[in-house]
C-alpha cells in the first residue's frame, strides 16, 4: 500500500510539472510578447541601403491603414510605388518580428515597381492579438487584407510574400481559394508544419521530447488559442497551390531546417513552381548574404507574371 502511494504521488507530481512545463512552453511559443522593433545598426552596408532607399519611398507615399478580423483590429503600413501602379506585394514578418523588421524585403519589391503593404501580424506590433497565429490563423488575416486591397482597387494584382513564419503564412494561403487578383506567391524560409517546427525547436533548445510534451502544448494551444500544430500544414495547404510559386531558403539554416523547403517544393502541384536555396546562409540571411542574387530570383520570378 506505501508503495503504491508513493507512486501515485510520484505520477501526481510528475504531471504538475508537465503541465507547468507546457504551460511555461505555451507561454514563451504563443502568447504575445513586448514589440520587438528591428534595429538596423549592426545591418550589413547592402541592407542598410535598402533600408534607406524603403525610408526613402515611405516618407512621401506612405500611410497607415487597418482592418478587423476576427474582432481584432490588424495593423499596416502601405507605401506606394514611384509610378502609380496595380501591382502590390503583401509583405509579412516572422516570429516575434513585426513591420519594422521588414523595410529591407520591402524595398527589393519597391525598387522593382510594386506598391507594399507591409502588415503586423495579429500578437505582433501594433495589431491586437494575445497569440501567434503559426501561420494558420494569419493567413485567414491576411486573406481580409487582399479583400482590402481589391476593395480600394478593383484592378489590384497582387503578390503575398513572406519570411519564416510569414513564409509558411503564405504557403498555408497557397491552399486558399484565392481570388483572380492574386497573380503569384513568394515564401522565404517557411517550416513544413508548426507541429514539425515546434518539435525541432523543443528538441535543439530545451532537449525535450515531442510525446507527451509538445502534443500536451498543441492541446493547450487548441483549448486556448483555437489550433493545434498539426493544423498549421503547409504540405497540406501547398498540396493544394494553384498559383505560381518561388521557394527560397537558406542553405545552411538550422532554425527552420533546409530540408523543409524541399518537402514544400516537392509538394507543390503547379508546374511554374521554381526553388533557390541560398548557399551558406542561415536563418532568413539569404537576402543579407546575396543581395543581388535574392533581388534577381524575385525580379526574374515576377517578371514572368506582370508584364
Amino acid at each position: 500500500m506505501k508503495i503504491m502511494k508513493l507512486v501515485r504521488k510520484f505520477i501526481l507530481v510528475l504531471l504538475m510539472l508537465l503541465l507547468v512545463a507546457s504551460g511555461y512552453f505555451f507561454y514563451v511559443a504563443e502568447y504575445r510578447q513586448t514589440a520587438n522593433n528591428k534595429n538596423y545598426s549592426n545591418a550589413s552596408n547592402a541592407v542598410k541601403s535598402l533600408v534607406n532607399e524603403y525610408q526613402s519611398f515611405a516618407k512621401n507615399s506612405s500611410k497607415i491603414v487597418s482592418i478587423t478580423n476576427d474582432n481584432l483590429k490588424l495593423h499596416a503600413e502601405y507605401v506606394s510605388a514611384k509610378n502609380k501602379t496595380n501591382k502590390t506585394v503583401i509583405v509579412i514578418h516572422g516570429f516575434r518580428r513585426n513591420l519594422t523588421g521588414m523595410k529591407d524585403y520591402s524595398a527589393v519589391f519597391l525598387k522593382q515597381g510594386y506598391n507594399v503593404l507591409n502588415i503586423d501580424n495579429r500578437g505582433h506590433g501594433k495589431s491586437e492579438g494575445n497569440f501567434v497565429g503559426f501561420g494558420w490563423l494569419d493567413k485567414n488575416d491576411v486573406l481580409k487584407w487582399i479583400d482590402y486591397l481589391i476593395k480600394q482597387n478593383p484592378n489590384v494584382e497582387i503578390v503575398p510574400f513572406g519570411i519564416s513564419m510569414g513564409g509558411a503564412t503564405v504557403t498555408m494561403l497557397s491552399g486558399e481559394k484565392l481570388p483572380s487578383n492574386v497573380k503569384a506567391i513568394i515564401e522565404d524560409s517557411a517550416y513544413t508544419t508548426a507541429d514539425e517546427e515546434i518539435t525541432y525547436q523543443a528538441k535543439e533548445m530545451f532537449n525535450l521530447p515531442k510525446f507527451p510534451f509538445v502534443d500536451l502544448v498543441s492541446l493547450e494551444s487548441k483549448i486556448i488559442a483555437g489550433y493545434s500544430f498539426k493544423e498549421a500544414d503547409a504540405v497540406k495547404s501547398v498540396k493544394k497551390n494553384k498559383l505560381p510559386m518561388l521557394f527560397m531558403h537558406g542553405g545552411d539554416d538550422t532554425y527552420v531546417p533546409t530540408y523543409m523547403v524541399n518537402i514544400l517544393f516537392k509538394a507543390d502541384p503547379d508546374s511554374r513552381k521554381q526553388l533557390w536555396i541560398a548557399p551558406n546562409s542561415e536563418h532568413v540571411d539569404s537576402l543579407k548574404d546575396h543581395t543581388q542574387e535574392y533581388e534577381s530570383h524575385v525580379k526574374d520570378f515576377l517578371d514572368q507574371y506582370f508584364k
